[in-house]
């Protein structure tokens, strides 16, 4: 199946789950992501192959996408909020965090994954709320120029907190499993580490 036959899946797909979303009242976006699972090639039935053209594709659209949003707003908007920005995006991460260690505690896991999981929850991610605000009418408001400038804060936020778990929790990580003398671990916990690795290296 060619691209082409392939991307008219897609946008089927896409309109069946947006219509689906439109009904239950909830965000068209949400409608595409359960499209996109139905039609990914770990679901079966029909489906979509060239996982790699696909992605290409949408990086291309997401790029497309913040560039028109990025239209619809100003910096200027964003100075009447940029001390709630700054002051509680922090606050905000910090007590995610948290919450996500004590789930994680509480899931019975070690503190280095308990962290990582309350660091991952702690982020939002700039394309979908941009995309929900502005399918919902509600950029140009204020609380859209709160949520945007935290936003901002979040994203910046993201250097420090691959720095600090990067240099300091991985090293620990590894030391610890290699203490276990399983080859076998050390290995897969190398191979879970590359992305990381990868980072370190421009292209």
């Amino acid at each position: 199946m060619g691209i082409a036959s392939e991307i008219a899946i897609i946008v089927i797909a896409a309109l069946i789950g947006g219509i689906a979303a439109y009904k239950l009242k909830q965000p068209l976006i949400l409608g595409y992501i359960l499209a996109g699972v139905m039609v990914g090639p770990y679901t079966g039935g029909v489906t979509v192959s060239a996982i790699h053209n696909i992605e290409l594709l949408a990086e291309i659209g997401v790029g497309l996408l913040l560039f028109a949003l990025g239209l619809e707003f100003s910096f200027k908007q964003l100075k009447s909020v940029r001390n709630i920005a700054i002051a509680g995006t922090p606050l905000q991460m910090l007590l995610t965090i948290i919450y996500g260690y004590a789930l994680g505690h509480w899931l019975g896991w070690e503190w280095v994954p308990s962290v990582w999981l309350g660091a991952l929850i702690s982020l939002s991610s700039t394309m979908v709320i941009l995309k929900t605000l502005m399918n919902q009418g509600f950029l140009g408001t204020l609380s859209s120029r709160v949520m945007i400038g935290m936003l901002m804060v979040q994203n910046l936020a993201v250097v420090p907190l691959m720095i600090i778990l990067g240099t300091r929790v991985l090293p620990r990580l590894m030391a610890y499993i290699a203490k276990w003398n399983s080859r076998e671990l050390f290995l897969l916990a190398i191979t879970a580490n590359s992305p990381h690795n990868c980072l370190d290296y421009p292209y």
